[in-house]
């Protein structure tokens, strides 16, 4: 701070001779030559580059918003005649299912075919309703509907089986071994 203040009394001191010098021609050619100035005309940025790609990104979201409009209508209609033609399937499925099960419940004596039945029916029925939240929610497409069927005719065929299983145990014992020597 004291040296701060030493310059400024030697400049206020000093000012009027600071005024009346000019400093020599000489000087400034030396200043010109180390900065290497050479006089270049200044450009103006060429703004017709900014308007094409102005123009381009805006046909670039038209054209995008176009197609996406467009696109989605008939994936929607799919979507729902997918949703459609599932409820109907899913209908038709499960009413076979109900029969079949109220069939297997009246036979089925032994506990362990019970049990063994039920679990394996358990599993179908997990991951059918995975699916079936799956396709309902986001992906009503012809892929998930088909594995959701597939599912319900798996079912379908365990429980023909089981149904199978306890028709041939009603057989005399002849024609079980019959059966199963024809089976072999």
């Amino acid at each position: 701070m004291q040296g701060k203040d030493k310059l400024e009394k030697f400049i206020i001191e000093n000012r009027e001779a600071f005024d009346a010098s000019e400093p020599k021609e000489d000087n400034w050619t030396r200043i010109e030559s180390q900065l290497n100035f050479e006089a270049q005309p200044v450009s103006k940025p060429n703004v017709g580059w900014y308007w094409k790609a102005a123009v381009f990104l805006l046909l670039g979201a038209v054209g995008y918003l176009l197609v996406d409009r467009y696109e989605v209508q008939p994936t929607n209609d799919l979507e729902a005649s997918n949703v459609e033609k599932f409820q109907e399937l899913e209908t038709f499925y499960t009413s076979l299912i109900a029969n079949k099960k109220e069939r297997l419940e009246s036979e089925l004596d032994s506990e362990v075919a019970t049990v063994n039945l039920k679990v394996e029916m358990q599993e179908l029925d997990d991951i059918y309703a995975d699916l079936k939240e799956l396709f309902l929610e986001s992906q009503p497409s012809e892929q998930v509907m088909e594995r959701l069927i597939h599912l319900l005719r798996q079912k379908l065929r365990v429980m023909d089986g089981q149904l199978e299983i306890l028709e041939r145990e009603k057989l005399p014992e002849s024609m079980q071994e019959e059966l199963m020597d024809s089976s072999i």
